[in-house]
């Protein structure tokens, strides 16, 4: 064992006994001095039976941190079963609660994360009027959060979701429904979303989290006032499946395009978006059957970093030209693990991946933005790990419970050194 793994380790054994001695504290371990970085990771227990609750880690991200790696804190929520799934893309501003979703109950909490080793619920979301089931969220400049809803209330045929705008502590400040006269009856299950307050536009994807019909549309809004403009369905590709299940959505400098992904590894771009005709055309499918389960894509400049769940593969294409995609690179992960989740350290090279299922770790990886490639942070590890990434499957958590944890969302702290 190395000297700097040895401390690391004998860190973790201080942490751990200091939890032995006080399992209630919430307030994280007083070892860790607080550090330049962190990882907040949102995660379910495998196990509601073994006690404990869903939570969220806080990971030292520090590289000159002797506790690198490491589990410093974390913050539960006082239930299981939840799923925890999408928070914010981002961390926000400072005085800022997080937000992040356990969607299958239909909850959503609010972290407060001032002090990165005491994290701390702060408020939930329990329900919203005449919808349900929150899943993603973007921040706007003045505070408030926009969020997508997967269902209505059962009233209209179709049962489509809809937007809501919260304001910083959770309030409903407005909602929308995402049902559309020109789609009669369109069970329209309203996933992700894209803002461009510069043009104020906000542009959604309709995809199921549950096991029940969607249909595969793009929905273009005004933000100012989350009126609907236009709903458009995706080009069906003869041949394949791969404009199926609409997923994400990213808009392209100059808001006035956007690059959209779906489940099944089909590509389109969304055009004239500041107009009353938006449009959608395909530009690429991946190899079918073997690429599906394309998830959270990451927009690094002009690269497209693409998670690819069944080829537990992170493809890499410059849109430099966004109607002929080139693929740059790709980097092949172990096989247990199924690319799902990315996020960005802001204003860094730094890339936090989560695995849609099976593999609980947390890998760190660094992107190279000249060449488009995307690598394997390996110094990001448990002690004494062959493996890189920070492994869930443990006996112990700060917060006093333990046992196997399944992370979904992970972000980057802003640079606490800069605060």
């Amino acid at each position: 064992m190395t000297r700097s793994a040895a401390r690391r380790l004998a860190v973790l054994l201080a942490i751990l006994g200091l939890e032995a001695a006080a399992p209630s504290c919430r307030r994280g371990p007083a070892a860790p001095a607080a550090s330049g970085s962190y990882v907040f990771a949102w995660a379910g227990v495998d196990d509601p039976k073994a006690g404990g609750s869903d939570f969220l880690a806080v990971i030292d991200a520090d590289t000159a941190s002797p506790t690198y790696g490491l589990v410093v804190a974390s913050a539960p929520v006082g239930a299981t079963m939840t799923m925890p799934h999408h928070s914010e893309m981002t961390m926000p501003a400072p005085g800022r609660w997080l937000f992040a979703n356990g969607f299958a109950a239909g909850r959503t909490f609010l972290f407060d994360l001032a002090n990165p080793l005491a994290p701390r619920v702060a408020a939930t979301i329990d329900s919203i009027p005449g919808f349900a089931k929150p899943h993603s969220f973007t921040r706007l400049a003045d505070g408030n959060v926009v969020a997508t809803l997967q269902y209505g209330d059962g009233k209209t045929p179709g049962n489509p979701g809809g937007l809501v705008l919260f304001s910083p502590a959770g309030k409903v400040v407005r909602s929308a429904s995402s049902a559309d006269r020109a789609f009669p009856a369109a069970p329209i299950r309203t996933y992700s979303l894209d803002v461009a307050p510069a043009a104020d536009r906000i542009v959604t994807t309709s995809s199921p989290m549950d096991d029940v019909p969607s249909a595969d549309v793009v929905q273009v809004w005004r933000l100012s006032d989350l009126s609907l403009v236009r709903t458009l369905a995706v080009p069906r590709i003869a041949g394949d499946s791969t404009s199926h299940l609409p997923f994400e959505v990213r808009f392209l400098p100059g808001d006035s395009t956007a690059f959209l992904n779906t489940w099944n590894c089909g590509f389109f771009l969304l055009s004239g978006l500041g107009t009353a005709a938006p449009r959608i055309e395909h530009v690429l499918s991946l190899p079918q059957p073997a690429d599906h389960g394309c998830g959270v894509p990451l927009l690094f400049g002009h690269w497209w970093i693409m998670p690819v769940g069944t080829a537990h593969t992170y493809l890499v294409f410059d849109l430099a030209d966004p109607r002929h995609p080139r693929q740059a690179s790709a980097l092949v992960v172990d096989s247990t693990f199924h690319p799902h989740w990315t996020a960005r350290e802001p204003n860094a090279d730094r890339v936090v991946l989560t695995s849609g299922r099976g593999d609980h770790r947390v890998l760190m990886a660094r992107f190279d933005s000249v060449a488009g490639v995307l690598s394997i942070d390996s110094t990001f590890r448990d002690p004494g790990s062959r493996r890189p990434g920070v492994d869930f499957d443990r006996g112990a958590w700060p917060h006093g419970a333990g046992g196997a944890a399944m992370p979904h969302a992970a972000i980057f702290s802003a640079r606490w050194r800069d605060r």
